[in-house]
């Protein structure tokens, strides 16, 4: 009985998880818009909806604050298959379910404000929705430009994209862009603005400038001034043009989000070079590895791979990573720790042989002194300045090993043999090992050497706090026969280097995107502001 009652209460858990928010009236799944501007400033807009119905008997978007912009429903389509017909006077309360059903039409409420409406059908379906707007840009005191909020619906929105394109290519020379009301990005993109929610969205809103020439415009705010519109739209976001305190806050989140993988746009444009897993362990397969300590190879360049393919690192930017290759130059002396504690330099001795290795030897070169030495703040002033080049060495070693990987025949038309799966099989049981901390006896009787790689691999894994401690207990005298002799704490200032480089790094970057997004030169979107000036949105959905 007391199972009977289990499943019943499991099967109304899995009821209600399953009842999207739209349980009560509905939702859109996702919201696409393609704008295409004419010459003379005009724009056609079509919207396709994923919306999800289960009451009410239409669907209807609010404009408001449309001034001189005229606004005329061009069409709906529902499924791609059933053409609505036009109603002149679109009366909401008026009409009946079964006049609206298959129909379209504008519910005109006065003082420029608009509805656009159109019958629904209940489940989901996808409707595609066409409709013009005259003078679509705005004529400024000192500039034209587009401050226009699609949409602003109150019903849920999971995502949502629009694309807008005029006759002339809008290009960062020519244009400004900034967006608000929703968690994405927008950007120039082959000669359109796309903005594209990855989060949240409360609405849609884009305010730009740009000195493309239109014939007509909107003179509503001829008036006023574009740049006082701006400096009141950028009120209350976290766009900020001298990128002070909060600026400072926003590009660390948004380096934080970048290195993550939170938000994908930012690896996709630095190319994401490195290469799929092409298997999954299973928590099975994990369970049923054997240990293993044995090194599955000495090739780093392969054992990052291995280790990646293990799914124990997920980051693109991994500091494990310059740990790593930090570690295997001082095993090949090419470089080394000198000095006492927080006083410690790092020396450049000679130039390595292996090519990843020497790109970033070059790269934290440069923070050198006369004496061929750095410490670990002028390395971080060096990598805010130049954070491009270890963004490009991450891309350079992700190529390098799909060369050695085809090289090596490990890879044949976009699949590794068998001899690489086993290899990644070895590597977690590596990490098994490493981890184990009831084989002690076991690690007594192992070389020395062996130590040397097994700490390369425990940098991989993340796991070399954990390793060093049980190196000092099976080899207490390690570091006086080891190739990172005489320094006790290699591991941990190559682990604490590659922090530091990484997150100086990230906030060159970070703080470049700020001051490009500041500018009007795209970027993330602000969740926050955006004026009271916008035509468009204001509010809408299923009723």
């Amino acid at each position: 009985m007391k199972r009977i009652f289990r499943l019943f209460i499991f099967i109304l858990i899995l009821i209600f998880q399953l009842q999207p928010a739209y349980a009560s009236e509905g939702a859109v799944n996702n919201l696409n818009i393609d704008v295409i501007i004419d010459q003379s400033g005009n724009a056609t807009v079509t919207e396709t909806i994923e919306l999800m119905a289960t009451q009410g008997s239409e669907f209807y978007q609010v404009m408001n604050r449309m001034n001189q912009k005229e606004l005329t429903m061009v069409s709906v389509t529902r499924d791609q298959t059933v053409q609505y017909a036009k109603l002149d006077n679109w009366d909401p309360d008026a009409l009946s379910r079964e006049q609206k059903y298959n129909h379209f039409g504008i519910n005109d409420k006065g003082d420029s404000n608009y509805e656009l409406c159109f019958g629904i059908e209940h489940q989901e379906h996808t409707y595609t929705m066409v409709y013009h707007v005259t003078n679509f840009v705005n004529k400024y005191q000192d500039a034209t430009g587009i401050n226009y909020n699609f949409f602003e619906l109150n019903i849920p929105l999971k995502k949502a994209s629009i694309q807008i394109s005029a006759p002339q290519s809008f290009q960062k020379d020519n244009t400004e862009i900034y967006a608000f009301g929703y968690e994405g990005k927008v950007n120039f993109e082959a000669g359109r603005i796309k903005m594209i929610s990855t989060g949240k969205i409360k609405r849609m809103q884009l305010f730009s400038k740009t000195s493309i020439p239109f014939a007509h415009y909107d003179t509503t705010y001829e008036n006023k001034t574009y740049k006082s519109l701006l400096k009141d739209a950028k009120k209350g976001s976290d766009y900020d043009d001298g990128v002070g305190a909060l600026g400072v806050f926003m590009a660390l989140f948004v380096g934080f989000l970048v290195v993550a993988g939170v938000l994908l746009f930012a690896l996709a444009d630095q190319g994401d070079s490195r290469i799929k897993r092409y298997i999954k362990l299973s928590k099975k397969d994990k369970e049923n590895i054997p240990n293993f300590h044995d090194i599955p190879t000495h090739h780093l360049l392969y054992a990052s791979f291995l280790v990646d393919q293990t799914g124990l690192n997920k980051k693109y930017h991994n500091p494990k990573l310059i740990a790593a290759y930090m570690l295997k130059m001082i095993r090949d002396r090419n470089v080394h720790f000198v000095g006492e504690k927080k006083d410690y330099v790092v020396e450049f001795l000679e130039m390595p042989q292996d090519e990843n290795a020497k790109e970033l030897y070059e790269i934290m070169q440069k923070a050198a002194n006369k004496e061929n030495k750095a410490t670990r703040k002028a390395l971080e002033s060096q990598m805010k300045k130049h954070y491009k080049k270890l963004y490009n060495w991450f891309d350079d070693l992700y190529m390098s090993q799909k060369k050695y990987l085809h090289d090596q025949g490990h890879l044949h038309k976009n699949k590794i043999d068998d001899q690489t799966v086993e290899d990644i099989h070895h590597t977690y049981g590596l990490y098994k090992f490493l981890k184990d901390a009831d084989n002690m006896d076991e690690k007594k009787v192992l070389d020395v050497m062996l130590w040397d790689d097994y700490l390369v691999y425990a940098t991989l894994f993340d796991i070399a706090d954990e390793v060093k401690k049980q190196l000092g207990e099976v080899h207490p005298d390690y570091y006086e026969q080891s190739d990172y002799r005489p320094d006790y704490d290699t591991i941990y200032w190559s682990m604490l280097w590659a922090n530091s480089i990484m997150r100086a790094s990230n906030t060159g970057y970070s703080l470049s995107e700020q001051q490009v997004r500041s500018s009007g030169g795209g970027g993330w979107s602000s969740m926050s502001g955006g004026g009271g000036f916008s035509s468009g949105g204001g509010g809408g959905g299923i009723r």
